[in-house]
């Protein structure tokens, strides 16, 4: 990796006030085409989008106002398909998602949601774990409960959502439409309910979050999930599986739903009337594969409005759709495409979304399809291989200029004036100190801004950061910052990411004495940070810590062997 590289991977105390989303500058125009079924969008919105990029290179002038906020962000991540796992070979795919683009959200899939081909037994509120067990032991499911023990280990657990994809099992669904059958809820909320126990209680697995039916308004296209007969049938359901697992001591898995195909505020208020549901959902989730923040669009403005207010809603599905991805013709090659990944994601942040979870990690087989799927932001080299190996597609970089820096807890704040024609957002982190300013270049020149910071502690530089057709995560420069007010210089046609903050470091660093080695650790929120040793406190002599840190649990871990002296650690940003 050579120096001006940033995540190259090879794979083989301000008073601030809460308003509504603010469009983006400027939004990324485009036609939004009829829905025809799952991810099946017309693809003119790419042409329109083509039509949107002749803007003039004219200088921009912005104000970055950290007193108005918006909302909190979560984190991002990828949608990861279990049927790719194998021993060990999808490791390193893994460990590039969350090492180098800075993922952590992982929504793991499971296709299908047919499992149970027999009933266990005619009572639906007694499981027969004698039936369960064997066939979670199964190596079908072996593959599930080893990535998500895999994505434990490398710190993924609360954020981790389990997610049924596909048809029901064809005792419980109509066969003619692939909706579930009425008087049947309780069937599928046991058949649910069991794997989530099961993969608790008797792998000892973690993971805080269920999507527990995909996209179940999908009737042109009921493979997506199982289908209901409308929204009641569908909090009937959630409801039921909200009691099974209150009663089997998991009660604190919390839904991540409706997870509609056809999505908006859909569905919403309905599960708002219900206090049982409510009790058990920490998002809604929203899918999208349209332009413009298709879908996204207000929803937040919805739930400020409502009686639950607190409420965050993630993009649990979001890309520019790509035909022959969805059916085996292959990935996506054109540049447009990587870059629209990118301007999609900050089409849904400028709507208020909390997280976005891309369509999806890496290129895999579906069993609702019957062939391989190769939407993934990892390109799979060869699917007849053992083992397979993984490349990375352009969107993989496209993405991380926005997840490597615009980090979990951070907030999205105020960006004023004219910005024509970069799309800017920013955000800040009011305990770290960390401030992202990210966008898309869509000129074929690049574009000089100038910035104003006010509300926000005092920034003295920061770091560009680019990815472009020719780039990956490229280092450009360091831009000066005085008196709050920088100019820059985009490059042209790029996703592009502005880092730096007033790092608050003396609470960042922690130091843990254990019995043969000695821990320090940061916030991985902390980048562009230097670890630096020295055996006395004179400002001269401190020199960098060489071991390379290792990510764990959102942390930058450093082992070293106990010192023979007296040592002292802090954290610098160049």
């Amino acid at each position: 990796m050579s120096m001006n590289q940033l995540g190259e991977v090879r794979v083989h105390g301000e008073s601030r006030t809460e308003s509504a989303p603010e469009p983006m500058k400027t939004p990324v125009a485009a036609s939004r085409p009829a829905l025809i079924g799952h991810r099946y969008w017309v693809g003119i919105a790419m042409v329109a989008l083509l039509l949107a990029f002749r803007f003039p290179s004219a200088a921009a002038t912005v104000t970055i106002n950290g007193a108005q906020t918006y909302q909190l962000i979560d984190g991002f991540g990828v949608n990861a398909n279990f049927r790719s796992w194998t021993n060990s070979e999808l490791q390193p795919a893994i460990d590039a998602l969350i090492d180098q683009a800075g993922m952590t959200l992982f929504r793991v899939i499971h296709d299908r949601t047919d499992w149970e081909a027999t009933n266990d037994n005619s009572n639906a509120s007694v499981m027969n774990w004698t039936y369960y067990n064997s066939l979670y032991s199964s190596p079908d499911f072996e593959k599930l409960w080893g990535l998500v023990g895999y994505l434990n280990q490398r710190g993924i657990s609360n954020n981790l959502t389990l997610n049924f994809q596909g048809i029901g099992p064809a005792w419980m669904i109509n066969g003619g439409t692939d909706v579930l059958r009425s008087g049947y809820e309780d069937e599928w909320a046991e058949m649910i309910a069991s794997l989530l126990i099961y993969g608790r209680n008797t792998r000892h697995l973690q993971f805080g979050l269920v999507g527990p039916d995909n996209e179940p308004d999908n009737t042109p296209e009921p493979i997506q999930g199982v289908q209901v007969a409308s929204v009641t049938q569908y909090v009937t359901m959630l409801r039921r599986l909200a009691s099974v697992l209150d009663a089997n001591g998991v009660g604190d898995l919390r839904f991540v739903a409706p997870d509609l195909a056809y999505g908006g505020t859909n569905w919403l208020a309905q599960l708002m009337n219900d206090p049982v549901i409510m009790g058990k959902l920490a998002y809604f989730g929203e899918h999208s594969y349209l332009a413009d923040g298709g879908n996204s669009s207000g929803v937040y403005d919805f739930l400020k409005q409502s009686a639950y207010p607190d409420r965050r809603f993630w993009m649990t599905e979001f890309n520019v759709w790509c035909q022959s991805c969805e059916t085996g013709g292959g990935g996506a090659t054109d540049w447009t495409f990587f870059r629209g990944s990118a301007e999609y994601l900050l089409a849904h942040l400028a709507n208020g979304a909390s997280a976005g979870l891309l369509w999806e990690g890496y290129d895999s087989y579906y069993l609702i399809r019957g062939g391989w799927s190769y939407w993934g932001l990892l390109a799979v080299d060869n699917i007849n291989a053992v083992p397979k190996t993984y490349t990375p597609r352009k969107n993989f970089y496209t993405i991380a200029q926005i997840s490597k820096f615009v980090r979990p807890g951070m907030q999205r704040i105020a960006v004023n004036g004219s910005a024509s024609p970069l799309t800017l957002l920013a955000f800040y982190h009011s305990n770290t100190g960390q401030f992202a300013l990210t966008g898309v270049n869509t000129s074929s020149s690049a574009v000089t801004f100038s910035g104003t910071l006010t509300n926000l502690p005092s920034i003295s530089s920061l770091a560009l950061y680019y990815t472009s057709s020719t780039t990956n995560l490229a280092f450009k420069t360091n831009v000066p910052v005085a008196g709050g007010v920088f100019n820059a210089t985009v490059p042209a046609d790029c996703v592009f990411t502005f880092s730096g903050g007033a790092l608050k470091l003396s609470m960042a660093l922690l130091y843990t004495n254990q019995a043969k080695h000695i821990v320090l650790s940061w916030p991985a929120a902390l980048t562009n940070c230097v670890l630096e040793g020295s055996t006395n406190l004179n400002p001269s002599l401190w020199s960098p810590v060489t071991n390379i840190p290792q990510p764990a649990g959102g942390q930058q871990l450093v082992i070293l062997p106990p010192a023979a002296q007296r040592q002292f650690y802090r954290l610098r940003q160049p």
